[in-house]
């Protein structure tokens, strides 16, 4: 009996205590660790070493566009029929010149046939007397006819150049164009004088040989220097031509 109540007690005994803990707080829960720190860089072990460099990040690049491409302008475009009005004003142009050659050719064998016959002959000479007719005047007068229809042909031509290059604001200048202008206006008008002397009977037919020949020479020179001056000036125009078009 008294060791029945012996275990009754214990066993009583032993519930209490497991009952006590089971009630007992839980233990709080331990703080975390800190973050660790990194070390510092140690310093050189001797003088010859050097330390290790930065990394730096890499900055971001930019792309740059290309300039853009500058076109240099081609020939501009030229109105309608201005190559075809070029082409006959230069036509015109070089005809003149032609003939004007021609002229040149003309006065030179008029002033050699003068110098190698001692054309014209003394005023009491009146077996041959000299005549409007004679070799040396008509070789004068094809001369003088010569000179100032290649002189107003060349004239033409220019001055229609001229006008089409200033309808296109590349005109590069008439001086030169007027010079020979003037010249050649003067050369006419001794030829002119020339032919009004051959056709009148102002004065006898010995001097108007001598004056004929006086005044269509000295005019076939004056339209020969107008020439020079135009092939000057055509030149000029040429060049402008060729940088607005194929010429």
């Amino acid at each position: 009996m008294r060791v029945l109540w012996m275990a009754l007690v214990l066993g009583l005994g032993l519930g209490l205590t497991v009952d006590a803990v089971a009630q007992e707080p839980p233990a709080p829960p331990a703080p975390p660790a800190p973050p660790a720190t990194p070390a510092p860089p140690a310093p050189p072990s001797s003088a010859g070493e050097t330390p290790p460099p930065m990394l730096t990040p890499p900055q971001p690049t930019t792309l740059m566009a290309p300039p853009p491409t500058v076109s240099s302008p081609g020939p501009r475009p030229l109105p309608d029929g201005t190559v075809s009005r070029w082409r006959g004003a230069r036509a015109l142009q070089v005809i003149g010149g032609a003939t004007g050659l021609i002229s040149t050719g003309l006065s030179l064998s008029s002033t050699i046939y003068i110098l190698a016959t001692g054309y014209p002959p003394t005023a009491n000479d009146f077996l041959h007397p000299a005549r409007p007719t004679d070799t040396g005047p008509v070789l004068a007068y094809a001369a003088s006819a010569a000179s100032v229809a290649g002189f107003t042909m060349s004239a033409g031509g220019l001055g229609w150049q001229h006008r089409i290059l200033g309808e296109l604001d590349a005109d590069p200048g008439r001086g030169v164009y007027i010079a020979g202008t003037v010249v050649g206006v003067i050369g006419v008008v001794a030829i002119a004088a020339g032919y009004f002397m051959a056709f009148t009977d102002y004065i006898n037919p010995h001097d108007q040989s001598i004056a004929l020949l006086a005044t269509s020479l000295s005019g076939s020179a004056l339209c020969t220097v107008a020439s020079g001056l135009y092939a000057i000036d055509s030149s000029r125009m040429k060049k402008v031509w060729r940088s607005l078009t194929s010429f």
